[in-house]
């Protein structure tokens, strides 16, 4: 189980040494001693570090090369990307979608998600932007002192200088510009956004 685990060489070792990315692969060790069918792990990479957290997905990965069916809640888009042969959307305490990871996907494959870095999004520039016919979808994602633009869009970099413009005019600096093709997290984003935008919330 170590082995498989990538703990092997380390059990002479006390626990309280253990680094919690260690901990968190010895605790999946200690579960699978009765060599259980169905595992259920919630959460696994939380807090941990991303060597740590690269590593438990390597031992997830090394699971399901033994056939082991395993369900699996997590935050990280990417990581049910990359592990899930399926995945269920819950919102609100519901499931809104189901589907496999390119099926999701599909939803949102006409699209090209246009990133703009701004220091402060105004809102006035969120409002004008929703208003826009080539806007499929509009949301800001907060990293350190700066904020990110996401324009989902069916148009592509061809509406960037219309993007720049209504920025400019709205009184904010853009930084750097990325076009890049839809993530599963662009597909959550969307399926969470359509159920909050709908009349009831619900």
């Amino acid at each position: 189980m170590l082995e498989l685990v990538g703990l092997n060489g380390r059990g002479e070792e006390k626990v309280e040494g253990y680094s919690k990315g260690m901990k968190q692969r010895l605790h999946i060790a200690r579960t699978l001693l009765h060599d259980p069918d169905v595992l259920f792990l919630d959460e696994p990479t939380l807090g941990l570090d991303p060597v740590g957290a690269r590593d438990l997905r390597n031992v997830i990965m090394n699971l399901q090369a033994e056939r082991k069916t395993i369900l699996l809640t997590t935050h990280y888009m990417f990581e049910a990307d990359a592990l899930c042969d399926r995945i269920a959307v819950i919102h609100q305490g519901r499931v809104i979608a189901q589907d496999t990871p390119s099926g999701l996907k599909k939803n949102v494959r006409d699209q090209s998600v246009v990133e703009v870095e701004i220091m402060s999004v105004p809102r006035k520039l969120l409002e004008a932007l929703q208003q826009q016919s080539f806007v499929q979808d509009v949301s800001i994602q907060d990293l350190d002192q700066r904020q990110v633009l996401r324009v989902h869009t069916p148009e592509g970099a061809d509406v960037i200088g219309r993007i720049m413009d209504l920025i400019h005019r709205c009184g904010a600096t853009a930084g750097r510009v990325v076009v890049r093709e839809p993530t599963l997290e662009d597909a959550y984003i969307q399926l969470v956004g359509s159920i909050s935008r709908q009349p009831n919330g619900s």
